[in-house]
């Protein structure tokens, strides 16, 4: 397991706000801990992560989830994708979320902190959880609404 300080590459264009109809399938596992100790687990899709440079990353979540809450108390989170054949571990410190107005959703201004790389020399990471979308052509219009509002607060 590799440590490093900064994103990968290659996440700086999966997560970048573009293209979304070419990334449906894109995922990220976003962990945060709940107010009993236990880890929370949350599944984020292509539109509602921004990568804003190596180190900063926006987020985009329903204000009453309870991995809104976790951020929003604890200040922490740990982001999860795969790239480069690996699984990439990024852990994050977050601002307090803010109230865009628009859709009931708070945007988190996230600081990388570290990086780890997870990686095996048998074997390559082709994905993390996968989405099949039963309305793709309204989830991304709904998602580039999202990616704006993301653009709009860092």
């Amino acid at each position: 397991m590799a440590s490093i300080d900064v994103l990968p590459a290659a996440w700086l264009t999966l997560f970048d706000g573009t293209r979304l109809d070419e990334k449906m399938d894109l995922s990220a596992l976003l962990s945060t801990v709940g107010d009993d100790g236990w880890p929370h687990a949350s599944f984020l899709g292509a539109g509602e992560v921004v990568v804003r440079n190596e180190r900063r990353i926006g987020l985009l979540l329903w204000a009453t989830s309870t991995t809104a809450g976790n951020i929003a108390r604890t200040g922490r989170a740990t982001l999860f994708a795969a790239a480069e054949g690996s699984v990439w571990e990024v852990r994050l410190e977050a601002g307090a979320g803010d109230h865009d107005g628009a859709g009931g959703a708070l945007r988190f201004e996230a600081h990388v902190i570290g990086v780890r790389c997870h990686a095996a020399p048998y074997a390559q990471v082709t994905g993390m959880i996968g989405f099949h979308l039963l309305d793709p052509a309204s989830t991304v219009v709904r998602w580039r609404a999202q990616i704006e509002r993301l653009h709009r607060f860092g």
